[in-house]
Order: structure tokens, then C-alpha cells, then sequence
């Protein structure tokens, strides 16, 4: 038989009505606030579900991100992606994240309290074990939104249940062991020094000391063992409504001012820009022997977009358009027969959902690597380990643009493809609570709700 904790069951009962449900993201790139703002038009409800969003860092009162998006950004905009990849997703975290854990979960908690949320949801990572800590004192719900493939291990908590694209990812978060110190020691309000100093040191052993065995970073590019039960509900790629919509690509050249009678291709970075724009710009101009549109999507680097303006090309082949940060960047995608970009789950997840293959790199911070499994494993576009090779692989989708849109069709079949069906499915999973139920000791059940309670 299964218990159910009470308040629960009676909220159920009532249709769960005046719902609380907090949302904390972070200020790191755009995705996180991003996927907030979607889940908070799909779950806010007048009358019924009240959407509280907030940064992670403003309840730990902590400006230590603001450093780390700079420098961030920095290294991407140079284009050292090694270089980001170890400083930030590595060795911060590695050695950061417990301290800082260690410092501010009694303060995040009080701030947790104060807002008294019904339902927890997190966009975000770094936050994960005292969130998930907090809700199970609570036993209310809590939710990890996962907005890339792979994930880290403070994107995975034994109480939560993970929402994310694909299967790859439910398999690489039970591949991490739930015995090992970040999972399994507790950290509250209630803990003392030595105790929060216990979890560093012990956190410190298990992942500095003996790295070559425990890796925080988790990508399903090969088979993962299964070492735990976390619950994890897979959605298919999801991002703001307008990918989702039906676009008249005619329409959409004649007002871009796009050439209709030749290929067109779209460079981008995402809204930092960088060097990387400008270097492919180049190799294409220089070398690719066949009419072309060149669509270079410069976002917010006014820098990159002077350069570019400034760009001597020589080949008449090539029509260069640049264009600054945009908010109609869905219609560039669908207007375009190929994306160029540097690996991010997003750019990935948009250019999927608006059918357009996507030509990306091999050197890319791990975050973003689980982006390249897929369009390998199913044949989403190209994956290029040298920058020589761009041409080859653009030229090879160019003339296979029917065979790659198939293969995305199929892989978009496996789940629901509207935006209103997904808006239903994520208020079944949060708001219904039909993925899992809390019992009175506060574990979770993978009963769904549709069973009769007891």
C-alpha cells in the first residue's frame, strides 16, 4: 500500500488550488532565465498557481556569478573553449561549489522559508542539493529542469525528479552513484561547523583525490552503467513558443532581404558573438565555390559586427548579411538551410525544433557536448574535429538537405510536437503531479497520481 503525505492528498482533492510554485534559474548565458520564463507561461494559472521566479544567487545573497559570467563570456568571446571548459565547469566547481554550499544553505534556507513555496522547480545548477534538501524537510515537490544534454552532478538529486529533452540524459544521471558524499551527507540550517567542514574535506577526497573514479560530469556518448533509481520524465526539446509555430519562409526572405534563388547558410555564437563568427565568415569567402548566402548572426558584439561590416569579400559567389541581436532568430533558423555554430544546447535544441541541420565543432566545453551525441547518434548534421573541414561538411548537407530534415522528423516523432501539448504534458508532471508522489517520510513514490489514493 502507498502513503501519501496528507496535505498533499487534500491539495489533490481540491484541485489544487493557490498552488505556490518557485522557480530559480541563474543569470549564466540565457538559458536558464529562459527556460523560467517558459515554464512560468506554461504553469501560472490566475486564481490558482502563483509563479515566484528568482536567481539562485540572489537567495544565497552571493555576487560570486557575476564574476563567473564575465569571465565566461571573456573566453568564449576568444574563442578558448579549453580554457573555459577546465577554469569554470572543473575547477570552480570542483573546488567552489561545496565551500559555497558549506557557507550559505543556513541563509538560502531561511530565504527558502520566507517564501513558503508549495513546489520547487530549479533551471539551474549549483543550487540542486540544498533545494532538494530543503524540499525534502518540506515534502513538497521539486523538479530539476535540464537545459542541456549532459549533465553535471550538482544537476542531479536522489528527491528530485529530473525534466529533460531526451533518454540520453535520465541515463547519464543514473549513472552517478548515490553513496558518494555529495549525495548522501546532509547539509541544513541545523549543521554544525565541523560538520559542514566534514563535507568539504570528504567531498574533496572523493573528487580531487580520487578523480581518475569520480567525475562530476556525466555525457551519454557511450554505455552508462545504472547506479541509482532517479526519477526522470523526458519531454522531447522544448524552447519558447514561437519555434513551435509554422513559418511562411517566402515571407520571411522577402523581408530579410534574403536571396531566394541560392543555399543559404547561418553562422552564430549565440547573443555573446566572438571571434568565432568572423573566422568561419573567412574560411567560407575564401574557399566555398558555389552562390551562397552568408547570414552572420553577430548578437550583442557590436565588435565582431563592425569587423564583419568592414570584411573584404572577394568572392562573388558569397552574399554576406550580418545582423546584430535579434528577437526574430526562430525565423532566421527556419529561413536557412544550414546553421553554423559553436556547440551550445540551445542553438542545438532551436535549430531541431525548426527543422534545419546544424554544422557544429568538436572542441566545446563538456556542458555542451551532449549536443554533439546527438546529432551524431542520429544524424542531426555535421561535427567538424578541424576548422578546414567545414567546407566538406557543408557541402555535403547542402546537397543531402532532405536526407538530414528526415532524420530530425524521426527523432522529433518520439515525443509531443506542439507547444500547447507540451505546455499540457508540463503541467501533468508539476502541477498534477502525475511523474511521482511524496510519502509521509518523505521519499518519493513513482506511483502516479492517477492511482487511486489510499
Amino acid at each position: 500500500m502507498v502513503k501519501y503525505n496528507k496535505r498533499y492528498v487534500l491539495e489533490r482533492g481540491r484541485d489544487i488550488m493557490n498552488k505556490k510554485i518557485l522557480i530559480v534559474y541563474e543569470k549564466m548565458g540565457m538559458g536558464h532565465l529562459r527556460m523560467a520564463n517558459i515554464l512560468e507561461e506554461m504553469l501560472k494559472t490566475e486564481g490558482e498557481v502563483e509563479v515566484i521566479k528568482c536567481a539562485g544567487s540572489e537567495l544565497a545573497d552571493s555576487s560570486d556569478v557575476d564574476f563567473i559570467v564575465y569571465l565566461w563570456n571573456a573566453l568564449i568571446r576568444k574563442n578558448l573553449i579549453k580554457t573555459a571548459d577546465i577554469l569554470i565547469n572543473f575547477i570552480i566547481r570542483i573546488l567552489g561549489v561545496p565551500i559555497i554550499e558549506a557557507i550559505n544553505t543556513k541563509d538560502f534556507i531561511y530565504k527558502l522559508e520566507e517564501i513558503n513555496p508549495d513546489i520547487i522547480i530549479c533551471t539551474a545548477d549549483g543550487y540542486n542539493k540544498v533545494l532538494g534538501t530543503y524540499s525534502r524537510e518540506k515534502k513538497i515537490p521539486f523538479y530539476i529542469m535540464i537545459t542541456e544534454v549532459s549533465v553535471f552532478l550538482d544537476l542531479v538529486n536522489p528527491y528530485a525528479v529530473h525534466i529533460c529533452y531526451f533518454n540520453e540524459t535520465g541515463e547519464a544521471i543514473r549513472n552517478y552513484d548515490f553513496n558518494s558524499t555529495y549525495f548522501s551527507y546532509n547539509i541544513n540550517k541545523k549543521s554544525t561547523i565541523l560538520e559542514r567542514i566534514q563535507y568539504v574535506l570528504k567531498f574533496y577526497k572523493e573528487y580531487i583525490l580520487l578523480a581518475y573514479k569520480n567525475s562530476i560530469y556525466r555525457n551519454a556518448d557511450k554505455y552508462l552503467e545504472r547506479n541509482n533509481d532517479a526519477k526522470y520524465e523526458v519531454i522531447g526539446p522544448l524552447a519558447e513558443k514561437k519555434h513551435f509555430q509554422e513559418k511562411d519562409i517566402y515571407k520571411i526572405k522577402n523581408e530579410l532581404g534574403i536571396p531566394k534563388e541560392m543555399d543559404t547558410v547561418l553562422i552564430v555564437s549565440g547573443s555573446i558573438g566572438g571571434r568565432f563568427l568572423f573566422e568561419i565568415t573567412d574560411i567560407i569567402c575564401k574557399k566555398y565555390d558555389k552562390p551562397l548566402n552568408v547570414l552572420v548572426m553577430c548578437g550583442k558584439d557590436k565588435k565582431v559586427y563592425e569587423k564583419i561590416k568592414r570584411y573584404k569579400n572577394y568572392n562573388k559567389n558569397i552574399n554576406i548579411m550580418y545582423f546584430g541581436y535579434t528577437d526574430r532568430f526562430d525565423e532566421f533558423i527556419a529561413a536557412s538551410d544550414c546553421i553554423i555554430a559553436r556547440a551550445s544546447a540551445g542553438i542545438f535544441i532551436e535549430s531541431v525544433l525548426n527543422r534545419t541541420p546544424e554544422i557544429t565543432f568538436r572542441r566545446v566545453t563538456s556542458n555542451d557536448r551532449g549536443a554533439i551525441t546527438m546529432i551524431e547518434k542520429y544524424g542531426l548534421g555535421e561535427v567538424c574535429d578541424e576548422d578546414n573541414e567545414i567546407l566538406d561538411k557543408l557541402n555535403n548537407i547542402l546537397q543531402n538537405k532532405e536526407m538530414y530534415k528526415n532524420n530530425i522528423d524521426r527523432l522529433l516523432l518520439r515525443y509531443s510536437n506542439t507547444y500547447e501539448d507540451k505546455k499540457k504534458l508540463i503541467r501533468s508532471i508539476i502541477i498534477e503531479g502525475n511523474s511521482s508522489m511524496i510519502d509521509d517520510d518523505g521519499e518519493i513514490e513513482s506511483e502516479p497520481l492517477s492511482e487511486t489514493l489510499v
